[in-house]
């Protein structure tokens, strides 16, 4: 990747439901250890099952030279506030790590979140990701302290940070 050039960011349609799933997959795939699902398990979903998490939120993706570098998701659980969201599944491929996609991908999807009303966000890290960790205190997040154990994962914990858009 040449220095300096950025991906363009988008938001996945309604009707781009498989793009995430093969995003999704891909980086389940690739990066086993960063997230708590499973290749193997994901998968497995049928179209009805992609369908229900594609509408959970909005999918945004990170595109250079014509492929996807990165995604992250805005996303809201059922009965949660209009003002509050979660950030997941944020991923960027391994040629484009430390290039600054991750902090850009960011800072543009918290715009989105702030203009359209979103005060506060959350997210989880699994503790030990320490790179994960730094990231998201660079984009302003603070660490609560708040843990919970991975049922799926014993001995494992994650943490919640959240972020007050004001």
């Amino acid at each position: 990747m040449k220095i300096g050039v950025m991906p363009e960011f988008k938001l996945l349609a309604h009707d781009e439901w498989c793009r995430l799933r093969d995003i999704r997959l891909s980086a389940l795939r690739e990066s086993p250890d960063a997230f708590l699902s499973r290749y193997e398990q994901e998968k497995e979903f049928g179209e009805d099952r992609w369908r229900a998490e594609f509408i959970r939120g909005d999918w945004n993706i990170g595109i250079l030279e014509d492929r996807t570098v990165s995604l992250l998701g805005a996303t809201r659980e059922p009965g949660s506030p209009a003002h509050e969201c979660y950030l997941e599944y944020m991923w960027v491929s391994p040629e484009h790590r430390r290039s600054g996609i991750a902090i850009r991908m960011l800072t543009v999807v918290l715009g989105r979140l702030r203009a359209a009303g979103v005060r506060t966000v959350f997210l989880w890290v699994l503790d030990g990701n320490e790179t994960a960790m730094r990231l998201y205190k660079r984009a302003g997040f603070a660490r609560s302290n708040y843990r919970q154990p991975l049922p799926s994962q014993p001995g494992r914990t994650e943490e919640r940070m959240h972020l007050d858009l004001g």
